[in-house]
């Protein structure tokens, strides 16, 4: 029948695929937001864009820093929906 490996990524994937189907839509999302943040943060608008409290952005490095983590972003969304693929296409043994 099913061996204990099985049964045990059955019941991970039973709990990964919903964090995974969020996780990747929400970080898409997010990586849009960001750029959008940044581009409007680099025409002036009253955004704050900091690192940490003391140590922000300057104005002119919105734009890539806002591609930077956008990317980054998107980077994490592409992986986390490939694995996703990967515990459905699972299931369908």
């Amino acid at each position: 029948m099913y061996s204990s490996a099985m049964v045990f990524k059955r019941i991970v994937s039973l709990v990964a695929i919903p964090i995974l189907s969020v996780l990747s839509i929400g970080l898409s999302m997010c990586s849009i937001i960001v750029v959008v943040g940044g581009i409007l943060y680099t025409i002036g608008v009253d955004i704050r864009m900091e690192f940490w409290p003391d140590v922000s952005v300057p104005p002119y490095l919105g734009v890539p820093t806002g591609f930077l983590f956008g990317a980054l972003l998107l980077a994490i969304a592409f992986l986390s929906w490939r694995l996703l693929k990967y515990l459905i296409a699972f299931w369908k043994i």
